[in-house]
This record gives C-alpha cells, structure tokens and sequence, in this order.
C-alpha cells in the first residue's frame, strides 16, 4: 500500500515537472518570438525624433517619406492649462518646466522631486521646423487619456472630452480624431492640453502622427475600415458557431467559441478607432471602458474552456478553475468600483492572460504529442495569437517598438484557423455517420439477401406450383369447351349426313342426278365439319397459349401493305372498292414504328375480318382499311358499307358460336369463330380488338391494335392511300 502511495506521488511531481517545464519553455519561445518579429517587420526607421521640446523636419519630404510620429522629447509643464491671450492665443508662451517622453503616459515622471501619479492636467508642446513648400499637412491624434484640446500655432483644431482642472470639471472621453492644420509657414507649434481624473494612467499614451492631410485621412480610413472588417468577422463567426451549438448543444467547443467570437467583436468596437464613438455619437465613457475590461476579462475563461473542450484529456480541472475563478472575481470588480481603480488592475490581469497562454499552448503541445485531431493547426494559431496578444502588452509599456495592432491580425488568423478546424471536424463527423450509414445498410441489405435467399426456392416453388396450375386450368378448361363445341355445332350436319345416307341406302333416291346431288352435300359437310374441328383445335391451342408464335420485326407501313394487298383481287372480284389508308402521327417522331409480329397468325386474323367485311357488302360496295401510327402502338379499322350488326348483339360479337348474326362471326365456311380465333391472335400479340361503329345499312368497323417497338424506320412520316377498285 505504501509503495502504491509513494509511486503515484512520484508520478503526480513527474508529471507536474513535465509540465512547468514546457510552460517555461513556451514562456520563453513566446518572448523570443515577440523580440525577433520587432527585429524582423519593425526595425529602426529613421525617423527625426524631438529633442527638448523642438522637431527638426526641414530635410523631410511630404511626397517621398510619408507620414511620421512626433515622437521624441515634449515640453511638459504640469498643473497649467495655457489657455490664456498672453499664452496659446498669440503664440508665445513660457518657458517649459521640463521635457516628457512621447508617447507614454506623465505616470511615474518626477515633477519638483515627486513622481506623477495618473490624476491632474498638463500642457504638451512641441515646436516642428517644416520642411519649404505648401502641403496641406493633418494631424492623427489618438485616444488620449482621458480629455484634451488640440491648438496648432495658437488655433484650436481638436478635442475631445471636456477639460477640467478637477474631476468635478473634467469630462473623460475617447476619441481617435484626424485634424487639419491651418495654413503653415516654416514653423509648426502644437499645443495639446490634458486632464485626467477617471483612468489610472494619463497623458498622451500613444503616437501623435504628422503628414500630408491626404495620406493621414487616407491611414485614418484603412484603420477603420480593417476594424469594421475584424469586428464584422468576429461577430459573424459567433453567431455562426452559436448556431451550430443550438443544432448540436453537445459540442460545447462551439458554444465556446462562439460566446468568444462575441465578446472580442464587442471589445474591437472600444479598441483601435473605437468605432462604437462613431456609430453612437456621445458613448458613455464609463461604460465605454466597463465593457472594454469586461470583454477582456470574460473572454479569457472562454478562451481556457474552449481548447479544454476539445482536448480535456491534455487539460487540468484544477487550472481551469482557477483561471475562471481569477477573472470572474476581477469582472466583479470592474462591475462594483470606479474605472480609476479598477484600471489599476490591468497589470495583474495581462500577467494572469499570459499564463493562460502559455497553459493553452501546453495543452496544444501535449495534443500534438498525442497526435490529437487538430492539434497542429490548434498550435500554430495559438503561438500566432499568443505572440501578437503579448507584442501589444509590451508595446502598451513602451518595451518594444512594434505596433499596438499586432493582436488584431493574430485574432484574425486564430479566428479562421479555428473555424477552418471545427469545420473539418465537423466534415469528418458527417463522413464518419455516413460510413456508418453506409456499413448499416450493406448490414440489413445482408440480411435481406439471407432471408431472400432462404426463401427464394419456396417463392420459385410456389410460382412453379402457380404456373402448373394455370396452365391445368386453360387446359381443362380448353378441352372443356372444345367438348362443348365439337358436341355441340357436329350435331346438325352428322344428322343431315346420317338422314342422306340413310336415304340412299333405303333406296330412296332413285335417280343417279338425285344421288349425285345427295352425295355432294354430305360430301360439303364433311368439309365443313372438317374445318370446324380444325378451327376449334386451334382456337382452343391459342387460347391454352400452347401454340408457337414466330415474331419477327417489322414497319408499320410495310405490315399493313403485305396484309392489304393479299386481298384484293378478293375484292375486286366482289366488285367492291377497295382502298388503304396509312396515318404517322407527328407527335410520335420520325419514321414509321417497328412491331414485332407473327406474319402469318396476323394475315388470319386480317383475313376473318376482311372476308366478313367482303361477304356482307354488296356489289359496288366499299371496305376503307386505315392504319394509324402513334408512336406507342398501330391502329388498323376495317370499315364496310354493308349491313351492320345490331347494338344489343354487340357483347357477342367475339363469343364462340355467336348465333343472332353469327355470319358477322364466321370466316368463310366457319361456324362463328373467325373473330373469337381474331381476337385471341390480336390479344396473344399485347393488342386489342373491338367493334367500333355498326347499325343498319351503316356498316360495320372493326378496329384492333397492335404496340410498337421504340426504335424507328427509316421511312418519312406522313399520310398515304392506296385503292383497290373491283370495278
């Protein structure tokens, strides 16, 4: 038990060793990073520098140098406001008590021995030798803290805030301003007045710029359009990653994050230009600054839970607990006291941001250890970041000679490469559910295919039982009625046959011409009943479907006129017109259709209902044969002038033995089943058969149809006739 103990004590130091260890390494790689960057993009420029109050810019060229900060050594004179006739308003003014270093705030100076604290007034003044010319020169003042006004030899051109010789008087406010000089000779005295009493550090903190008036307005507006670009995606990418945190609340990364987005685009308005003074004239400074230290207090613990949340197992519970109780505590701070007190808490809290640099790139370094999803990505935007957040706390303290704007590109490119990362995971997310997916499917589709199989020879068995049982039932019922028909339509001619017979034989007959006569009709009902058992065995082969169709593809076009031109001698010998009529539809394309058909099974279909048509029109008659062709199937009529079939024996027409009119159901020498054996060789080839017109002394019309192949002729569309005149 006591080694157990001592074991894990030695492994929890071993690991809390490992652990400062690379926290001071990355403390010191952040620092020299931040030196070699001043170093590398920031080096010396040669800027003139003021010394004891006067700027010598003679030499300096507009056109060529550009625009540059007064940085260098101001007459300083504290306590004093010059404000007077005898001082700003004629231009002379007296002599400065000392000099002060700009930029950096008056804290800390020695004035008659004692050091500044941040409350009281001054007066800045600075002498500039101007280089010969006219151009149009500007001043871009920053936030000064926290009032001040602007007099360029003598003349008010800026301020901000109200000045104030107590804090009863003094009015704070920041507002980043651009100023136009008056019209300038060889000499430039700028005098800029001062009060604090709201902010623990007062003075002109940052660089006053000089220029031609263009190029500061045109600074100016760069400045505030990347602010307006950074806040924009700031805000945008919160919102962005607060949705997905509504559509999935177990990725807190995202509520994270989002909530970070948020209050950074929240603090960038206070930052910088301090757009928010330009949206809403008149800002309340207080709150102005209550939100500026908030955003940057609670955006910290974010910050910590964010990389947490996606690393938890390189992250410390009891790291994070404290980071959060430390800013929350110092949020409540800044709620409940005074902005002159609580700003005296922001060494302490850049210091306490520092190490929670430095405790997230230690969770990024151990997550790029583990080779965690991310976590290079996570590393090199958190160096980025880190590096640009520390270069502008150094700057703020006038350590290095950077820029204060460093954190802005940081945050933007941690920003993207954040969402860039969420993105993939997400992406991979989607990827891995639909590979999952995916392995479901093919899982039940296996088990689909089990069960189809296991079951596939009863299915094959039950069709092949349904498929015999079918073919039993057209079978019997086949024979059933060839039974039926062979007993019932032989009864009459054996009964003539047998009573002729019986007659010759009893010697009834007595003459030779008599017998002859007698012998040649049961000589034409044996025929006929010949063929009529023929007919009954084919109609009941078709309809059993055991008769042998040989199909084979042909044109509409040409179908019809092989069927047509067999029988017109027939007609003309009949006397009788008639004629062919062929119809291609536009809508069905191109060229006549293709039908696969048994040639000769369709000529005797044809054949019943044109020897109908033939025997029951009159000499001097027509038959008018049409042939549509829409595209999908071919329609052929077959219309005659001759007798019509009476409406109430129309259900009949295609029955077995139709008996009211059974001429209209008989080829030639049948006994009514020329169209019942039609209609089953039109119904064989997917067709069908009706009567479409017929009355007395109206003819008939008997149309089927026939479906069509997709694939066309080479034929042209179009309407042609053809006429067969029997006279």
């Amino acid at each position: 038990m006591l080694r157990r103990k001592s074991f894990r004590q030695g492994w929890l130091a071993g690991k809390i060793y490992k652990r400062l260890a690379i926290a001071l390494l990355l403390l010191l790689a952040l620092g020299m990073t931040v030196f070699a960057a001043e170093r590398v993009f920031w080096p010396d420029k040669a800027y003139p520098r003021a010394a004891n109050g006067t700027l010598d810019l003679t030499g300096w060229n507009w056109q060529k140098d550009g625009t540059l900060p007064l940085n260098g050594e101001w007459s300083f004179s504290w306590k004093q406001l010059l404000l007077t006739d005898s001082d700003a308003g004629n231009g002379t003014s007296p002599p400065p008590e000392q000099t002060i270093k700009v930029p950096g705030s008056w804290n800390g100076t020695v004035v008659d021995g004692t050091p500044l604290s941040g409350e009281g007034y001054a007066t800045y003044r600075l002498t500039v030798l101007l280089p010969e010319g006219e151009e149009e020169l500007a001043l871009r003042v920053p936030a000064v803290s926290t009032s001040y006004k602007l007099w360029v030899n003598g003349k008010a051109i800026a301020s901000t805030g109200q000045l104030g010789t107590t804090e009863e008087t003094a009015v704070p406010q920041f507002a980043p301003e651009v100023a136009v000089a008056p019209t300038l000779q060889s000499e430039m005295e700028i005098v800029i007045e001062v009060a604090n009493f709201s902010h623990q550090r007062g003075g002109l903190r940052q660089p006053i710029e000089l220029g031609a008036a263009k190029d500061i307005i045109r600074t100016k507006e760069l400045a505030v359009g990347f602010d307006m670009l950074l806040i924009g995606c700031l805000l945008i990418m919160g919102l962005y990653h607060m949705g997905l945190f509504a559509v999935r609340t177990k990725e807190m990364s995202m509520l994270y994050f989002g909530l970070f987005c948020l209050l950074f685009g929240i603090r960038m308005t206070l930052l910088g230009e301090i757009v928010i003074t330009k949206a809403i004239p008149g800002f309340n400074w207080t709150l102005e600054i209550n939100l500026e230290y908030l955003s940057a207090a609670l955006s910290l613990p974010l910050f910590i839970l964010f990389f947490s949340s996606l690393y938890p197992k390189e992250s410390s519970r009891l790291m994070n607990a404290a980071f959060c109780i430390l800013t929350v505590s110092y949020s409540v701070v800044i709620a409940v006291l005074p902005t002159l007190i609580f700003t005296q808490g922001l060494v302490p809290l850049q210091l306490v941001v520092v190490a929670a640099i430095v405790y997230v790139m230690s969770i990024a370094v151990f997550a790029c250890i583990r080779k965690r999803e991310g976590s290079g990505i996570l590393l090199i935007s958190c160096l980025v970041l880190g590096t640009s957040i520390v270069n502008d706390m150094l700057y703020a303290h006038q350590l290095v000679a950077t820029t204060d704007r460093m954190s802005a590109f940081g945050l933007l490119i941690f920003i993207f490469s954040q969402a860039a990362m969420l993105s993939i995971k997400l992406s991979r997310a989607f990827v891995s559910v639909e590979k999952l997916s995916s392995e479901l499917t093919e899982l039940n589709n296996g088990l689909h295919e089990k069960i189809a199989e296991r079951t596939y020879d009863l299915e094959q068995a039950n069709e092949a039982l349904i498929r015999s049982n079918d073919e039993l039932s057209r079978l019997e019922t086949s024979r059933s009625h060839l039974i039926s028909n062979i007993s019932h339509d032989l009864g009459t001619p054996m009964t003539t046959i047998q009573c002729y017979i019986e007659a010759i034989l009893d010697r009834m007959v007595d003459s030779e011409e008599q017998q002859e006569r007698y012998l040649r009709v049961i000589h034409s009902k044996v025929v006929g009943m010949d063929r009529l058992i023929e007919d009954l065995f084919q109609l009941s082969q078709l309809e059993a479907r055991q008769v042998a169709f040989k199909q084979e593809p042909v044109t509409t076009d040409r179908l019809i006129e092989r069927l047509f031109a067999r029988y017109e001698l027939d007609a003309r010998g009949a006397g009788i017109e008639y004629t062919l009529t062929v119809f291609r539809d536009k809508g069905g394309g191109e060229g006549f259709s293709m039908v696969e058909v048994d040639t000769e099974r369709l000529h005797q279909a044809y054949s019943n209902l044109i020897f109908n048509a033939i025997k029951f029109t009159p000499s001097g008659g027509t038959i008018a044969v049409e042939m549509h062709d829409n595209g999908s199937e071919m329609r052929v009529s077959v219309s005659d002038s001759g007798s019509g079939i009476r409406p109430e024996d129309l259900p009949y027409v295609f029955d077995r033995f139709y008996t009211s009119n059974k001429a209209r159901n008989e080829s030639v020498g049948g006994k009514g089943l020329g169209l019942s054996i039609s209609k089953e060789i039109v119904e064989y080839h997917g067709g069908r058969i009706w009567v479409e017109r017929t009355g007395k002394q109206r003819g008939t019309v008997i149309c089927f149809t026939i479906p069509t192949r997709t694939s066309r002729s080479a034929s042209k569309a179009g309407i042609y006739q053809t006429v067969g005149d029997g006279t």
